[in-house]
């Protein structure tokens, strides 16, 4: 071609995935590709706050894909780094509701510019980096020319600042270290939350010094500071938080969090932003005021359907409801009686030691309201959505619709195989006189081996010389069109041609070979098994073996190496496909058949894709015959040695390692790597079934009733391990075992590749 396109161009990629009743029938980008809309995504990205480069490429890297999955945690989605219509949802929401915040402000005061947009740390770069220097330098903290660039020296100026300001010396601009700059330059950052926190502290404190807000910022998992430990203390005193305060925000804030969003009507996200905020500081004015006055002893307010602790001996609606939702979550597998036994007993104590309760045995409030909120989330869980991609075989080195594609966008066939076989070179091998050993697979409907020729032929067969007891090779001549038949018996073979008559009975003569029988053509004559009544032609002749395992025989094609590929090129593409294609076909097989050739074996490969697909002179074409005869004894070699050029039709769109495959040792040249010209169905159309949270229960019994499944660990854009959440434990399983464990446990075939995705259905 006249430009030529580097091999990094393969790495570009695009697949289109047309969503029904859906505003975002969105390109689905994803790590390895390259394409001008991944510089559009990495804009977006910058300015929802994901930060990504300063300076914004058509590359789909690990930075943007980091920033994906910052994006879809933030979101409750899966963070798999693939931008599809639900991230891409998600960003656009994240983009109008900054740009609405935007305007609100510009609307409200020209001096109410951030110069930070987001808590920064030590490894960041952007314009916000670049703010926040030429900040601290006006403040006399940052005394360099600003870069953009968070290193030490900028982290040391925000610890210097930090430290004359009383906040905690921690290097990194959060909320109140940002507010703190704004102050000292008199610029008032925008809120972080939904409400204005200032308004709701004014009204606070006009009605007692003991409602102040305890928090500055909307706290979530992850987190920790002085306003997570106040967060604590708040929750605690309302009867929420029953540990000692840490200042971290971990599972036990954000059940904490939940329980107290659940039984105010909030939706319990366990993230506390201004609502949540809001509530918790009326309810504590409340409770300091209730404290200023005498009262009886606090009623404990139960959950609805319960009145009172529980223990064993009790009856009662009560208990039935109790032990109903323990069932619910896989505790309790008895039946439902009403009355606290023993089994009930047990179902209490396993759910409080899993659940870090206290192991009394009685269902107190905690442990009611745990069952509940377990109860909740069982309930919330409809199902699991796979979606996947075809592929058509192992994925390991050369893909013949990927060959296909490179061909048409004029790609050399060296081109080709260098791709895909990482770091070989192609040689010339001196293959006149190599033969190759096949085995043809045989009609199985019938238990002997028909052959004929469209000239006369030899059958060499072996006896024993009863005298001597040597072992004698005789021959017989078969007339052209005759057909000779081959039969296993006790391990001799018996021959017999249909037109080779017996001169004492006039029947077609009868042999018994103890060996193995050879059927040699005349020189222009063409030897053919028939097959299920249909002659096939073969080049050059056959060997029959008396096969003592299977009582049966094995017909064996030998031919020279250059005429065996004349019947499997053809066999593997289509000969109308590019000249290219078929040329990188053409070494591919070549070689995959020299390096399996053994004198030690009665047989080198079959003739099918347990090795490679041979369908004799049937498929000749002389198209493909003249590209054979071009690249005559071309092979690809790794380090002088043949390589093991293994192939299949698609890899789905990405190929594989041959240890992800099949395991065993590493191979150098066998890697996986995207594999963008492959434009067939089977990379380019995509998969879906639904399975039950029971279907994936009963599969995985251990983990009690299941709540959440997630791909872990991804390789070549397929799973190798998932991770799965239930109410009574959690377990990471291999890709393979997870499909076979829940098809198995659904009775029929789901999963049509191992290249796909997971996600919950609420």
């Amino acid at each position: 071609m006249n430009n030529k396109k580097v091999i990094s161009v393969l790495l570009s990629s695009t697949l289109v995935l047309s969503l029904a009743n859906s505003a975002y029938a969105a390109t689905i980008l994803k790590y390895g590709m390259r394409s001008p809309e991944v510089r559009h995504l990495q804009q977006n990205l910058n300015k929802a706050g994901y930060f990504v480069t300063a300076n914004p490429t058509d590359y789909f890297g690990p930075a943007t894909k980091n920033a994906v999955m910052r994006l879809q945690k933030d979101y409750n989605l899966v963070p798999d780094g693939i931008y599809g219509p639900l991230t891409e949802k998600a960003l656009m929401d994240k983009l109008n509701a900054i740009s609405k915040a935007t305007t609100q402000t510009s609307n409200t005061s020209l001096q109410t510019q951030s110069t930070v947009t987001r808590t920064l740390k030590y490894g960041m770069q952007g314009n916000d980096v670049k703010e926040l220097q030429n900040a601290l330098a006006k403040l006399g903290y940052f005394n360099t020319t600003p870069t953009g660039y968070f290193g030490s020296i900028t982290r040391d100026a925000v610890i210097k600042f930090q430290k004359a300001n009383n906040l905690t010396p921690d290097g990194i601009v959060g909320p109140l270290t940002q507010k703190a700059i704004s102050e000292k330059l008199n610029v008032s950052l925008p809120s972080r939350g939904d409400v204005n926190r200032s308004t709701n502290t004014t009204q606070n404190s006009s009605n007692s010094n003991q409602t102040q807000n305890t928090v500055t910022r909307t706290l979530k998992y992850g987190m920790q500071g002085n306003d997570v430990k106040e967060l604590q203390n708040a929750l605690a005193k309302l009867g929420y938080f029953n540990t000692t305060p840490t200042g971290y925000f971990g599972s036990i804030t954000r059940d904490a969090v939940i329980k107290f969003q659940k039984a105010n009507n909030l939706t319990p996200d366990g993230i506390v932003g201004p609502l949540t905020q809001k509530t918790i500081q009326g309810l504590l004015a409340g409770k300091d005021q209730q404290a200023s006055q005498p009262t009886d002893s606090p009623k404990i307010q139960y959950p609805s359907g319960f009145s009172r602790n529980m223990k064993k001996g009790d009856t009662g609606d009560d208990v039935k409801l109790l032990q109903t939702l323990l069932k619910e979550i896989g505790y309790y597998t008895k039946d439902i009686t009403g009355t606290y036994d023993d089994n009930t007993l047990n179902a209490v104590m396993d759910f409080q030691k899993y659940y870090s309760l206290a192991v009394d045995g009685i269902a107190g409030i905690n442990t009611i309201t745990k069952v509940i909120e377990i109860n909740n989330q069982v309930k919330a869980v409809k199902g699991f959505y796979v979606q996947g991609k075809g592929g058509y075989g192992h994925g390991v080195g050369m893909t013949q619709f990927g060959a296909k594609g490179m061909a048409e966008q004029e790609y050399k066939y060296d081109e080709i195989i260098k791709y895909y076989y990482t770091g070989v070179n192609i040689e010339k091998r001196n293959t006149d006189n190599v033969n190759i050993k096949v085995k043809i697979s045989l009609d199985l409907g019938s238990p002997d081996i028909n052959i004929t020729s469209d000239q006369p032929y030899s059958v060499v067969y072996k006896t024993k010389d009863n005298d001597t007891e040597q072992i004698v090779e005789n021959q017989i001549a078969c007339p052209a069109q005759s057909t000779t038949s081959f039969k296993y018996m006790d391990g001799n073979i018996v021959i017999t041609n249909d037109k080779v008559i017996d001169d004492s009975t006039q029947l077609p003569q009868t042999i018994v070979s103890i060996d193995a029988v050879r059927v040699i053509p005349s020189d222009t004559g063409v030897l053919s098994y028939i097959n299920k009544g249909n002659p096939l032609p073969y080049a050059g002749e056959f060997k029959i073996y008396p096969n003592n395992s299977s009582k049966n025989l094995d017909l064996i094609n030998i031919l020279p190496l250059e005429e065996y590929l004349r019947g499997v090129v053809p066999a593997e593409m289509p000969s109308s496909w590019h000249e290219e294609a078929l040329k990188a076909q053409t070494l591919a097989a070549r070689t995959y058949a020299l390096r399996r050739i053994s004198d030690k074996k009665i047989f080198d490969v079959y003739d099918s894709t347990l090795s490679q697909a041979y369908k004799g002179l049937s498929v000749v074409n002389d198209k493909v015959d003249n590209l054979i005869k071009a690249t005559k004894g071309e092979v690809v070699t790794y380090n002088g040695g043949l390589a093991d050029t293994v192939y299949s039709a698609s890899a789905g769109g990405y190929t594989v390692d041959s240890t992800f495959a099949w395991g065993g040792s590493d191979v150098p040249y066998l890697k996986g790597k995207p594999d963008p010209y492959d434009n067939s169905k089977y990379a380019t159309y995509w998969w879906n079934v639904n399975i039950t949270r029971d279907q994936i229960s009963s599969a995985y019994p251990q983990v009690g009733v299941v709540l959440n499944v997630e791909i872990t660990n991804k390789m070549f854009d397929r799973p190798v391990e998932l991770k799965i959440t239930g109410t009574k434990g959690t377990i990471v399983v291999k890709n393979k075992d997870f499909r076979d464990a829940i098809e198995k446990a659904v009775g029929k075939k789901l999963f049509i590749s191992e290249y796909y995705t997971i996600s919950l259905q609420k």
